[in-house]
């Protein structure tokens, strides 16, 4: 490009009411400000770019607004090119201002020591969905077994107290799955309280349904 008009830049009909201009201004950037595309490298670079000819139109436009002729603006010169930014990582993290220690390893943001996330190697998106998935398969694979063993009781018609103890007793496996998740706190509980296992397994079948739900809230939000 080696002419542009800086009206046609701001989408703008030559005016003098300096609150148009700046109105159009602010519309301008608030499409093409380049931290709305940072997780995509191609576009901020673009839009990077068009934010230097949009902050070019409104200087020029600005200044020559005292002219006897809007339309009669100075002719356009390229900007000069901005050196070019370094490849490397960022040296503190943008959120949290620390230094940047490692990369997501799917997208590749970088991570301070704070970021959530940051032990596992991922952003915080990414770790969201990472927890997500967890908890979707400790759910499938709890409610579907339980689900399962009923189907399996109804086909074999077995009798209602069979099937009642089988659901016991496999609470009863989620119970201790869960109790050692508790470690100690579990062992006490597994010693002192009656039916311990039945009721931390059907609390392990209550949490995973309730952080699962939760963790989906929070990656849509």
């Amino acid at each position: 490009m080696t002419e542009k008009n800086p009206w046609t830049l701001l989408g703008l009909r030559p005016t003098s009411d300096e609150e148009a201009i700046r109105n159009a201004y602010l519309k301008k950037v608030r499409q093409h400000h380049p931290d709305l595309y940072h997780r995509d490298a191609p576009s901020h670079q673009a839009h990077e770019e068009q934010m230097k000819w949009i902050n070019w139109a409104y200087t020029q436009v600005m200044t020559n607004l005292s002219s006897s002729t809007i339309d009669d603006i100075t002719p356009w010169t390229p900007p000069p090119k901005a050196p070019p930014t370094p490849t490397g990582p960022p040296l503190s993290c943008a959120v949290h201002h620390q230094p940047i220690i490692r990369y997501c390893l799917r997208c590749r943001e970088p991570l301070c020591s704070t970021c959530l996330g940051f032990t596992l190697s991922l952003c915080p998106f990414h770790f969201r969905k990472f927890i997500l998935a967890r908890f979707r398969r400790r759910v499938l694979w709890e409610w579907g077994g339980l689900a399962a063993m009923v189907t399996i009781g109804k086909l074999m018609f077995w009798p209602l107290s069979t099937l009642l103890w089988s659901i016991l007793g496999y609470l009863a496996g989620l119970g201790i799955l869960e109790l050692r998740r508790l470690r100690y706190f579990g062992c006490i509980t597994w010693l002192f309280i009656p039916y311990s296992l039945v009721l931390a397994g059907l609390y392990s079948l209550y949490e995973g349904l309730s952080r699962w739900n939760h963790e989906m809230g929070d990656l849509h939000d």
